[in-house]
């Protein structure tokens, strides 16, 4: 994924069937840690805020692909769409970091649960907080795959919608995702995800902000100062 400059249309058709085959697996993978088998109720764990977690995490995942198909027409649009020009190592952190979330999962379908964490309202938030990100991050995914459909090389910077008051309402959403997801499965281990998840987003976004400057120079440095990373008028 490194390397999209040298890919062909016949790679960018395996990257697509590639995207779209780890996130079924990894949903595949996520429900199937939660089962208790051999238990005399194997599905115990799928509570109503799990259902749900799944559900929407879903309906995000097709959505984010059908964006994805808007932008996925040659590879240079391709690297600003996944950041590779800009973090080249982006994708695999995000990949390993997947992959340690299935732990979390794991984690709650079989370790003895944790009364201080495991409370229905608590669980009930995190789904809530869960479908108030996916609908900021549907957002940016549709106004994003706009932008680069229409060229991302055109020297406008993006300042409209949610990007008037922050510049990575994207990543502020999967933050927040991850905090809604650390309440659902209610786990130490969530919470541990969300700090390394924090981690690799605040280190993507200077990577990011410093590639921008680089392209737009004094205009990208101006709404710097203007806006904030995530949170309005704090971060």
């Amino acid at each position: 994924m490194d390397n999209l400059n040298s890919m062909t249309s016949q790679s960018l058709n395996y990257l697509r069937l590639m995207v779209c085959s780890y996130g079924l697996g990894y949903l595949l993978i996520a429900a199937a840690s939660l089962i208790r088998w051999g238990a005399p109720d194997p599905w115990s764990r799928f509570s109503l805020p799990v259902r749900g977690y799944f559900l929407v995490r879903i309906f995000a995942s097709a959505h984010s692909l059908a964006s994805g198909r808007r932008v996925y027409r040659d590879p240079q649009t391709m690297q600003e769409w996944w950041a590779t020009n800009s973090d080249p190592g982006g994708i695999r952190r995000v990949i390993i970091l997947m992959g340690l979330d299935l732990s979390v999962f794991l984690c709650y379908g079989h370790a003895r649960p944790i009364p201080l964490l495991e409370r229905p309202t608590l669980q009930a938030c995190g789904l809530l907080a869960y479908v108030g990100a996916v609908a900021a991050q549907v957002w940016a995914d549709s106004h994003l795959a706009r932008f680069f459909a229409a060229g991302p090389q055109t020297g406008t910077i993006m300042n409209d919608g949610l990007y008037r008051y922050v510049r990575h309402p994207r990543y502020a959403a999967a933050l927040a995702g991850k905090v809604a997801f650390a309440l659902i499965f209610a786990n130490w281990l969530g919470w541990i995800m969300m700090l390394l998840w924090a981690a690799v987003l605040i280190q993507k976004v200077e990577l990011e902000e410093a590639h921008m400057v680089k392209l737009f120079g004094r205009s990208y440095e101006t709404y710097q100062q203007a806006t904030r990373k995530f949170l309005p008028g704090v971060y």
